[in-house]
């Protein structure tokens, strides 16, 4: 705090945010580049997606900087897999109703 009053924990929020815009820019480049097309369920799962993965993040490294350390790696060993496949899944959905080349 400077001065008693002045808290300057938006500077971080104002960071997350512009990191959230860059990977929202990157992921429609990268969609475009991948020849996917997006509905807006096809937006909607990929948020929740990206959001479950911020939370799965975010909940271990808060145990581990509350004083929990052996909960917070148990937690994230546990929760990297299941980010993992259903990243996998994710990217099965998102494939649906890509177009298939043409060979010959």
């Amino acid at each position: 705090m400077l001065l008693g009053f002045f808290d300057f924990t938006f500077i971080v929020w104002i960071i997350f945010g512009a990191a959230s815009v860059l990977v929202v820019l990157g992921a429609l480049e990268w969609f475009k580049d991948a020849g996917i097309s997006m509905t807006w369920w096809k937006w909607l799962v990929a948020a929740v997606w990206y959001i479950l993965a911020l939370m799965i993040f975010a909940a271990p490294f808060t145990l581990m900087g509350e004083g929990e350390p052996q909960a917070g790696w148990k937690l994230l060993l546990f929760s990297v897999p299941v980010l993992v496949v259903t990243g996998f899944v994710l990217y099965r959905i998102l494939l649906l109703g890509k177009a298939k080349k043409q060979t010959g």
